[in-house]
């Protein structure tokens, strides 16, 4: 259960998070992609993204028009006061919270802060609330608390997805199939006929780069797969149970593959 690790120092940006000013605990969690960010998330996470976003505009407007809407893309410059470099969203039990790297800065004005496991949780409005720290954490109380439970090693993290551990994508996207979601109310690509998909997009010279995993697919979803690979001109493999579509896609082709590959 990696929810009951101490957080992990992050090794990439050394800010200090006495910089945010905050009383009590402060989130230190390794954040270089996916699969550090579903160390946070419940046992119950279905799908989850998480990007970088200073690798280019044509990336971060792709994610935009494809993928669920995130505060933190589609309010970027108006969160804080420092840029928010990479964001992860996911949904659980219905329920969705956001983390956003961003340095710190001087917080104020958080007085009627609610704490929680020794952190802060710091009202927005009547529902929504921040908990700062690297990366900062962005949802309702609920779902904030939720994902409190499990940094403070009092819930365990989800346990259920395999595929985005070692990758290193610039956009990185995760969720279960259709028969791991149970009720949950997310709609999985292409039909969700496997136990899970990863799909990773980085920028390269010519371009991007797309690669689509399936573990274990079924029929249908193997189909769909070849399809999508042959509308896009990419190639597919598969080995140990894994269904695999990659290859280079043009700048201005990304949205159209990207909802593609995504769509239910």
């Amino acid at each position: 259960m990696r929810g009951s690790e101490p957080a992990q120092q992050t090794a990439g940006d050394r800010w200090s998070l006495a910089q945010f000013g905050v009383d009590g605990r402060l989130i230190d969690w390794d954040f270089e992609g996916m699969g550090d960010a579903l160390g946070m998330y419940p046992e119950n996470l279905a799908f989850g993204y998480w990007v970088d976003l200073n690798v280019s505009e044509d990336l971060n407007n792709a994610t935009v028009m494809t993928l669920p809407t995130s505060v933190g893309l589609m309010y970027n410059d108006q969160l804080y006061p420092s840029k928010i470099e990479r964001v992860s969203w996911g949904v659980f039990d219905d329920n969705i919270v956001e983390f956003h790297w961003i340095k710190p800065y001087k917080r104020t004005g958080y007085g009627l802060a609610i704490p929680y496991h020794g952190y802060q949780m710091i009202p927005l409005n009547t529902d929504l609330f921040n908990v700062m720290g690297m990366p900062t954490l962005f949802g309702t109380q609920v779902a904030v608390e939720k994902v409190l439970d499990v940094i403070a090693g009092e819930s365990p993290t989800t346990e259920r997805f395999v595929l985005p551990y070692e990758e290193n994508d610039d956009l990185q996207v995760s969720c279960l199939g259709i028969k791991e979601l149970e009720s949950s109310n997310v709609k999985p690509p292409i039909g969700g006929d496997y136990q899970e998909f990863y799909l990773g997009v980085s920028q390269s010279e010519d371009g991007y780069s797309l690669k689509a995993k399936y573990f274990a697919p079924g029929d249908g979803v193997k189909a769909k797969a070849q399809k999508l690979a042959g509308d896009h001109g990419l190639e597919v493999s598969e080995s140990d149970g894994i269904l695999e579509v990659a290859g280079p896609i043009e700048s201005g082709a990304l949205p159209g593959t990207l909802g593609a590959f995504l769509a239910s």
